[in-house]
């Protein structure tokens, strides 16, 4: 949905056109010169705008091709050259609030242009590492699983018999937490190059609570997980039920409500500067129109 909502407002023309009406007035020639000189750009333009269209909406289509990411960065490239040579044309007093709008909404696109080539450098990348914790999160799940600790059970027999059996009881149960604990460390190590891989990345803006939570989820789950495989190496493991709660606790984060919640109003700020675009749009149309009536 980011990508529909950001291919529909970049790939629309930034430039509009102002009826030519020639008259005798200074103030209507001075800004048909303003509104000839911006038109000149965008036709200079025009195939560049025309590329980074195609880019805009391959990737709103989740065109998977290798290029789509280099199109992308010319795109950008594109609209900040419009942005610059918008911003080099001065425009007289009649056309004087024309020209701030205009300018403004191309570094309006030009940030929304930014955004989107970050958010498709990114994405496959931050969904690949995460895919990863969590397969890693199944792996420690089946080791766990996999590993039977002796039950309690009662003893019959002689004194000697039943210190036996207790030894061998005891000796047992250390060995499935000691293996348990392996497998925590395992998991634990796993998470870690996740975790260092991820603070490698740029997050676009509309990316960052996902991200920063997946960062805290894989930091506050390695020190549950050393906390946990410390208490299941102990003798006394009284404490392993409760250690491990925190752990499980831990690692649910990145699915926690706050954690939704912020990346949701995330989502809403972003579909909000994509509708600002489109307000900015309007409003330039608008003021085409009354300059057109004040220099006519």
């Amino acid at each position: 949905m980011l990508g529909v909502a950001a291919g529909a407002a970049i790939a629309a023309a930034v430039i509009v056109t102002i009826a030519k009406n020639p008259g005798p007035s200074r103030e209507h020639k001075e800004a048909a010169r303003y509104i000839e000189q911006v038109d000149a750009i965008q036709q200079e333009l025009r195939i560049e705008l025309t590329k980074a269209t195609k880019a805009y909406r391959d990737f709103a289509r989740a065109t998977r091709r290798a290029e789509v990411g280099v199109e992308l960065a010319g795109a950008e490239r594109t609209m900040q050259k419009l942005e610059r040579r918008l911003g080099a044309v001065s425009a007289p007093p009649v056309a004087a609030h024309l020209r701030k709008l205009l300018v403004r909404l191309a570094a309006a696109e030009v940030a929304l242009a930014h955004e989107v080539r970050q958010l498709a450098v990114f994405s496959p990348r931050f969904t690949l590492l995460v895919r990863a914790a969590n397969d890693a999160g199944k792996e420690l799940g089946r080791a766990l699983s996999s590993v039977s600790p002796p039950t309690a059970h009662a003893i019959r027999g002689t004194k000697k018999q039943i210190a036996a059996a207790r030894a061998a009881f005891t000796t047992e149960a250390a060995q499935a937490a000691a293996t348990q604990a392996d497998a925590v460390d395992a998991y634990d190590a796993k998470i870690a190059v996740v975790g260092l891989r991820l603070r490698k990345l740029s997050p676009p803006e509309v990316m960052r609570p996902a991200y920063r939570t997946q960062l805290h989820t894989l930091a506050a789950t390695r020190a549950a997980g050393q906390a946990l495989a410390n208490e299941l190496r102990k003798s006394d493991r009284s404490q392993v039920a409760v250690v491990g709660r925190k752990f499980s606790i831990a690692a649910r984060g990145a699915t926690s409500v706050a954690a939704q919640q912020a990346q949701i109003s995330a989502v809403k700020a972003y579909n909000k500067r994509v509708r600002a675009i489109g307000a900015m749009q309007a409003s330039i149309q608008s003021e085409l129109v009354r300059v057109q009536s004040l220099a006519g």
